[in-house]
């Protein structure tokens, strides 16, 4: 298996910031690289396959990028990325750690939006990077047909134990459970964990 994090990451702080985020202006101190790369490691690699990450992040840091991989990562992988690093970033934008445990992020001019509403914008930043996902994999599949991408392994699931789909997706409990969003196995509809707020039948 390659050592992937001795590469550069497939997108910058800046390019994050100007697919994502409404203020331009926001400090690209605040998305670090190793958010970046828990990005890349949590939602792209297991997307993508080791060979074909690990293909993408030599030749991006080589800057030998064939054709295909250069018109793949500029039309569809750069925005996907981009919005689930925008996706993890957010809790150490609204937080920090201190001597005095976990403090908002505030200062004179803001001030604290509900759980709620904080649940709200969880969800519709997972729900705007889930959507560039199934596009990325929409054309990576059909691509792959033609012999495009030889190195693209599908991840398919020998079975759906553990598994579940959103959205068109399948997505593994074991890679994504850490960042607290769950989905209904039967509607695909997300939700941070033990907040379920589908209204399907199993639900």
């Amino acid at each position: 298996m390659a050592n992937t994090k001795q590469y550069i990451t497939l997108v910058s702080a800046g390019e994050v910031i100007e697919k994502t985020f409404t203020n331009k202006n926001t400090d690209p101190v605040l998305v670090s690289e190793n958010t970046i790369v828990l990005a890349e490691l949590a939602h792209i690699r297991p997307l993508l396959g080791e060979k074909f990450y690990a293909e993408l992040k030599e030749e991006h840091d080589t800057g030998t990028l064939t054709a295909n991989n250069q018109e793949f990562m500029q039309y569809y992988l750069e925005d996907c990325l981009s919005w689930f690093v925008r996706f993890e970033v957010v809790n150490d934008i609204m937080s920090n750690i201190s001597s005095s445990g976990v403090v908002n992020n505030i200062d004179e001019f803001s001030r604290i939006i509900s759980q709620d509403t904080y649940n709200t914008f969880k969800q519709d930043t997972y729900r705007k990077a889930e959507i560039f996902a199934k596009d990325m994999m929409s054309f990576l599949n059909s691509s792959d047909e033609t012999g495009n991408y030889p190195t693209y392994e599908a991840n398919q699931p020998k079975s759906l134990r553990g598994t579940y789909k959103n959205h068109g997706l399948i997505f593994y409990d074991s890679i994504y459970g850490y960042n607290g969003i769950d989905g209904c196995r039967s509607c695909g509809n997300p939700y941070l964990r033990g907040e379920c707020n589908c209204n399907c039948a199993d639900c």
